[in-house]
């Protein structure tokens, strides 16, 4: 009885809901200080998602007793669990453990087993958390304005110079870049950016993938007034994620080497290096090199080989990049959202939003607006204010009325009252939170969405809609006072 009354507190445990995903990294790092208690309580977030690692890394402790009491038989359970993903040697564990056990034990342990893994398995967290890919429409390809494919590189000739983008004030966001390498130079830096292309073609989000040569700022801001060709999917307007290169990424190596040989030597030295690493994030860096820098390979497939292989090894970056190239280039859709929806059971911030995005928009999976916003809360919990606006715009307006929640929702936009940087959006939801608020304010919302249309149109977003709500909101004698 007392067994069966541990297992069933496992269980509810494991299925607990949680506001915020995993954060693996600290967690393994709390287990290598051996905070195993701290350690346990990281890994039995990211379990709630289906992490393998978490799951084998809580087997790990409950067979050796490291913060809990020994027991052999949650360690199985957990290493069922991280079987199912082909986890490292859990299938072997579990394998060597049962063949040491009499005939009817070993049958008792197999069937506590398949329940759990029936009621808590990767079916189960699957449908719970992560995307349902709809078969039907993957055959339809996105295009843009008609084209397969968008332009992946922006010379400066492209689009307006510093008078036009003197005009523009309005940061959406300055993305961070966590593998970014920078070095002292006056020319132009070397800069790769992941952009979100809205329904109307404007540029709504961006994140540095690569910025070498230190501030970027005036290359990003007259390349994000610079309209996208439409992504639409069945004469169906929608939105996608792009990777452009940008002021000294467009350079071939030969006039790289004319125009900043220090840069070109730099980054020939550390490739170099990493090329010999033998630690999993040097090899992550170095395929991430030659992603970033075509022309230090002759095989234009050798970065994509390499971050898969990192993949399968577990790296979650690797992961994510690795689904988002697949997703970029419209190939292998289903292949692409598990390797996004693995990378994002690590806490990952990029992943998160990324999956929350697709739930919430993707042609090719059944959009669900509850899992996203589950995922837009917990990169919202680390500080990412793209997923905020995206959380903030699922509590104000979903269909769902479940969803609906006007006083999270104010108080979300209280949180990132001077982080928004101007977003135009953010100015639109402050404007239907003070329609829609119990101590409703009128006149706020006029002034918050005539200040949300006119940053609109400063940045070249398609306003009508939002113009459309502001005269229909206004019609009859409305008075704005100062007071």
């Amino acid at each position: 009885m007392r067994t069966t009354i541990r297992w069933l507190l496992l269980a509810t445990v494991i299925n607990t809901f949680t506001l915020q995903a995993a954060d693996i990294l600290k967690t393994d790092g709390y287990f290598t200080a051996q905070k195993y208690e701290l350690a346990k309580a990281g890994y039995m977030d990211a379990a709630k998602l289906g992490n393998p690692h978490a799951y084998y890394q809580l087997a790990r402790m409950y067979a050796k007793g490291l913060g809990v009491e020994q027991d052999v038989i949650t360690a199985l359970i957990y290493y069922s669990l991280a079987a199912e993903y082909d986890y490292f040697d859990a299938q072997k564990v579990i394998d060597n453990t049962l063949a040491a056990l009499a005939p009817e034990t070993k049958t008792a342990f197999s069937k506590i087993m398949n329940d759990y893994k029936a009621k808590l398995g990767k079916q189960a967290i699957d449908a719970k958390y992560f995307p349902v890919v709809l078969d039907n429409s993957l055959p339809t390809k996105i295009t843009f304005d008609g084209r397969e494919k968008l332009k992946r590189t922006f010379y400066s000739d492209d689009f307006m110079e510093d008078s036009i983008a003197s005009l523009n004030n309005l940061a959406i966001e300055e993305g961070g870049n966590e593998d970014a390498t920078y070095m002292s130079t006056p020319k132009e830096p070397y800069l790769i950016l992941d952009i979100d292309i809205a329904a109307d073609g404007s540029i709504r989000n961006y994140f540095e993938v690569q910025n070498i040569g230190g501030s970027a700022a005036r290359l990003i801001n007259e390349f994000i007034l610079f309209p996208q060709p439409k992504p639409s999917i069945n004469n169906q307007q929608t939105n996608f994620v792009h990777r452009v290169f940008l002021g000294a990424a467009v350079y071939s190596r030969s006039i790289l080497i004319d125009k900043n040989e220090a840069m070109y030597a730099q980054i020939l030295r550390t490739s170099k290096k990493l090329a010999n690493g033998t630690k999993l994030n040097e090899r992550y860096q170095y395929a991430m090199a030659l992603l970033n820098f075509p022309w230090l390979t002759s095989n234009p497939q050798e970065a994509e080989q390499k971050l898969l292989a990192l993949a399968k090894q577990g790296h979650p970056s690797a992961m994510f990049e690795y689904g988002m190239l697949l997703y970029r280039e419209q190939r292998n859709i289903p292949e692409a959202i598990n390797w996004i929806s693995q990378s994002s059971k690590y806490g990952l911030v990029r992943a998160e939003f990324r999956l929350a995005m697709i739930l919430n928009s993707s042609p090719w999976v059944l959009q669900d607006q509850s899992k996203a916003l589950f995922w837009f809360s917990s990169a919202m919990s680390k500080g990412h204010i793209n997923s905020a606006i995206r959380a903030i715009d699922i509590k104000l307006t979903a269909k769902d009325k479940f969803l609906l929640d006007i006083e999270s929702a104010v108080q979300d936009l209280k949180n990132i009252e001077h982080q928004h940087g101007n977003n135009p959006e953010y100015y639109y939801l402050l404007a239907l939170s003070y329609r829609d608020r119990d101590a409703r304010d009128f006149s706020q919302f006029v002034r918050n969405m005539r200040t949300a249309i006119s940053r609109g149109n400063s940045a070249n977003w398609d306003t009508r809609e939002w113009q459309s709500l502001l005269e229909k909101s206004t019609v009859g004698t409305v008075y704005i006072t100062d007071e």
